[in-house]
């Protein structure tokens, strides 16, 4: 009997390189975009990790937040307008992950480097905002060593309930 082929293991990459930052954006756009936004900014290659096939394609994106902002270069207009921040933190945020196929341990790849580079930078953790309705978000997290740490109203108007998580050194 024949094993299936095994796909190699994505490169993940950062800072994300300028050959792939358009379509790394891109593939966050699709699932971060904001109400209303007519014109999506590029975004920070510093401030985001990539996954990549053997073919550079790309396969899943993080986008990180800290002290000098996300992974948008901009914020768009709707987010500054009705946008509802988080608690403050000192953790590294995690601007949003997105993977083109779930199961292939593409965001668990992207974490980990997200874990690397929040101790790179002095970060004592990383810190999530999801979803309370997303379950399999929120599972994912726990699967990788995120707890919950608090719960609230941030985000959109009219959003669900977030849940704040956070998973600090060594864990997952």
């Amino acid at each position: 009997m024949r094993k299936p082929r095994q796909e190699p293991p994505p490169r993940i990459i950062w800072p994300i390189p300028d050959t792939v930052l358009l379509a790394a954006s891109g593939l966050w756009w699709q699932a971060f975009r904001p109400p209303l936004a007519l014109r999506l900014p590029a975004c920070r290659a510093g401030h985001g990790i990539v996954a990549l096939d053997a073919c550079d394609r790309v396969l899943g994106v993080v986008g990180l937040r800290d002290g000098e902002g996300g992974f948008p270069v901009v914020t768009p207009l709707a987010a500054r307008l009705a946008f509802r921040a988080a608690p403050a933190t000192d953790d590294l945020v995690i601007d949003g992950i997105v993977v083109s196929a779930a199961g292939r341990g593409i965001g668990r790849a992207l974490m980990a480097a997200a874990q690397d580079r929040a101790a790179q930078g002095g970060h004592p953790g990383l810190r999530v905002e999801v979803g309370a309705r997303n379950r399999a978000a929120r599972d994912f997290y726990r699967r990788i060593g995120f707890v919950e740490i608090g719960r609230g109203r941030f985000g959109w108007p009219l959003s669900p309930p977030v849940v704040l998580m956070r998973r600090g050194p060594g864990a997952g």
